[in-house]
């Protein structure tokens, strides 16, 4: 199972059935796309971001299958569901969305996102509820925040993608960032994505002297360490975005496509030179630690959990918080100790929050949340 064009609930749906066998399944959002253009030749594989939230929903006993792989599954009917711990309670915020994703917060705590199908940008707080930060501003797709509160805006406009800061609430201080090559700024934070694929499909692996095939996670720790030239830098200077390399399909505005490691991940994590950051890698469904360097790089990779995909977060306990079908809770040491199941397919996670201990969740269609 590859990819659609827009949120869809299950890749295989079963009625009124029994004895059905399932063997070697893999759902996710890759579909090859050859290209060549003035930065060269090569193979983009995440061309949606939309993979099926569900590998198999059986709509007789309303029971789903979230994993991404697995090899053997057997559905029999009247089965006894096994009974979990589903961890503390999930509240949902609002709903009603078609997708939504690329959630930041500020200071204060307050919560902004992106509505792809309106490209609208929300804010969220209890106070406050759900209130508008910009209408239908130039087609957004992930955000971050910086020091002053200017939303820094990645969008898809533009052959290379466009970035543009904006004040909430007010359309009239939309600004365009222009890339610049990297500097360094001091005590500035990098936005890196939260979640990459890195699957080399379509490029010749082997090393025809040993035979050797290089890994998944040789791939991954590679393409991670390479520094990007240049850099979108923030109205205050306190936040910097790499700046990706972009593929372009079609014209270079709502009609075409445009995609990179920045425009596919669900959302942003942010830290500073020389601070550690998790970072996931959805072909592997794995979740590693690594430095940031110069660039956006990230060295020194560490497998942390054999599980990821969608999203990371580090809670203000120093747990670390997995999005993988549920939201599941590990250690620092990466000991898984905890699961948080939501009613629907978690993508992104964020902490935020008056006291910053809110555990935003974004699906598809709804934003639920989690006091830790």
């Amino acid at each position: 199972m590859t990819r659609s064009l827009q949120p869809a609930p299950s890749a295989v749906r079963i009625y009124n059935s029994d004895d059905i066998r399932f063997r070697n399944v893999h759902v996710n959002g890759e579909s090859g796309l050859a290209f060549c253009d003035a930065e060269g030749c090569g193979t983009d594989l995440r061309a949606s971001k939309f993979p099926y939230e569900n590998a198999i929903q059986d709509m007789t006993s309303g029971l789903e299958v979230r994993e991404r792989e697995f090899a053997v599954l057997d559905v029999k009917r009247g089965a006894t569901p096994v009974a979990t711990t589903t961890g503390p309670a999930v509240r949902k915020l609002e709903d009603g969305f078609y997708s939504i994703a690329g959630a930041a917060v500020d200071a204060k705590g307050k919560l902004y996102f992106v509505e792809h199908n309106t490209h609208r940008i929300y804010g969220w707080t209890a106070s406050e509820g759900l209130s508008v930060a910009a209408d239908a501003p130039v087609d957004p797709v992930n955000l971050a925040v910086d020091r002053s509160g200017n939303l820094m805006v990645l969008s898809s406009d533009g052959a290379a993608g466009t970035v543009y800061s904006i004040k909430p609430g007010d359309p009239d201080s939309i600004a365009v960032i222009p890339p610049t090559p990297v500097t360094p700024h001091r005590d500035a934070r990098v936005a890196l994505p939260g979640n990459f694929w890195v699957n080399g499909e379509f490029k010749d692996q082997i090393n025809p002297t040993t035979y050797q095939f290089t890994t998944l996670g040789e791939m991954f720790a590679r393409d991670m360490a390479v520094p990007k030239p240049r850099e979108y830098v923030s109205p205050d200077g306190s936040l910097v975005l790499p700046a990706y390399r972009t593929v372009q399909q079609g014209p270079p505005n709502h009609l075409g496509w445009r995609f990179s490691d920045a425009l596919d991940t669900y959302g942003f994590v942010k830290a500073k030179l020389g601070e550690r950051v998790f970072v996931s890698n959805g072909s592997e469904a794995r979740t590693y630690s690594g430095l940031v360097g110069a660039g956006g790089s990230v060295t020194d990779l560490k497998p942390f959990a054999n599980r990821g995909g969608e999203s990371v977060a580090v809670g203000p306990d120093g747990r670390v918080y997995l999005a993988n079908g549920q939201v599941f809770v590990h250690d620092a040491d990466g000991r898984e100790s905890g699961r948080i199941d939501v009613p629907e397919r978690p993508l992104q996670l964020i902490f935020g929050g008056a006291n910053g201990r809110t555990l935003f969740i974004l699906t598809h269609h709804a934003l639920y949340a989690v006091e830790t």
